[in-house]
């Protein structure tokens, strides 16, 4: 529209939104490959008639729990709902000496991940993208790895805490060598997902979080280093540039609005999200509509959202109408 700036945007569909579409359950997703494959391939074909959306390559997609599986955690598959841990792998803050990284290649998740990309690549040949890879923040797998207790031992156990944090970033840097391996392709560019950082203090964060967040990106972002936190506060955002965040997206982060952002780090670009289930399944086209033009107008330099399973097809189409007027 004449006037108005052009404002990227793209919608989030996850496993659980792809296998509602073509009708599969997420069990028979996760322990079938040639169903993974058949299920991207299909949604994605269903989505571009849909709605219109770019057709998207493939790839394993096997949860946010890969780095937490290569340190032992056990990951579940249920019939029709999202991967879950058992829970916590280790029980006490001593546990963490007896800790190991398993082999990528041969145990947990990655193994797994592994597999099914050498499936994909083999059936798809040079004409579908295949990827290989997505990790979680260091804070993030270090609370899945030892529970909800990490936060009561930064303070009481602060030693195995940073011992554990380091084991995790080692794991991540093992995780990204053997993608390249894998893939012989070298990582310039990475980004990190640490939801759990933001349930750290300032004073916390500069000493638990971002320490290892520096050491992954030194080391495969040389080009290019994005972040995903859906708990930060304003507080929180002066670390992002001394971390070289290079792209930040807050996600459905409660406590952020577009102005905090453009005021904290204004030299970084970020993508804003319409919230998953508060605006796009709870809401109708008119509020969507609205709450994306109220983003745009304060100043939001792209747009996102994420579906969920029984969000109405005319919301998501809602979504697009106002994202194009945009462009």
């Amino acid at each position: 529209m004449s006037g108005r700036r052009h404002i990227p945007w793209s919608i989030g569909i996850p496993p659980e939104v792809t296998t509602e579409y073509v009708g599969v359950k997420l069990g028979e997703y996760y322990r079938n490959p040639e169903l993974m494959l058949k299920t991207q391939l299909q949604a994605s074909e269903i989505f571009h008639q849909l709605y219109g959306l770019p057709k998207k390559g493939v790839g394993p997609t096997y949860s946010s729990y890969v780095e937490a599986s290569q340190l032992g955690v056990e990951v579940i598959f249920p019939e029709d709902n999202v991967p879950m841990v058992k829970g916590p792998v280790i029980t006490s803050a001593k546990d963490i000496y007896r800790l190991k990284i398993l082999n990528p290649l041969q145990e947990g998740l990655m193994a797994k991940a592994i597999q099914t990309y050498k499936f994909m690549k083999q059936q798809a040949g040079d004409s579908i993208p295949v990827g290989l890879g997505g990790t979680e923040g260091p804070v993030t797998t270090a609370v899945i790895v030892r529970g909800q207790d990490f936060f009561v031992d930064i303070s009481l156990h602060p030693k195995e805490m940073h011992k554990l944090l380091q084991l995790v970033t080692e794991a991540s840097f093992l995780i990204r060598r053997t993608i390249e391996k894998v893939t012989g392709e070298p990582i310039r560019s990475t980004g990190i997902a640490d939801d759990f950082s933001g349930m750290l203090s300032p004073d916390q964060y500069q000493e638990f979080a971002f320490p290892y967040q520096k050491q992954i990106y030194e080391k495969f972002g040389l080009e290019g280093r994005s972040l995903h936190s859906e708990l930060l506060r304003r507080e929180h955002l002066k670390f992002l540039p001394e971390l070289g965040v290079t792209h930040y997206d807050p996600g459905c982060d409660q406590y952020l609005q577009v102005q905090d952002i453009i005021e904290e780090i204004p030299q970084i670009p970020f993508s804003f999200n319409l919230k998953t289930s508060q605006d796009m399944m709870q809401g109708t086209p008119e509020s969507i509509r609205a709450k994306y033009v109220q983003a745009v107008e304060e100043g939001a330099p792209e747009m996102y959202t994420e579906i969920c399973r029984g969000t109405h097809r005319k919301n998501v189409r809602a979504f697009i109408k106002v994202a194009k007027q945009y462009e």
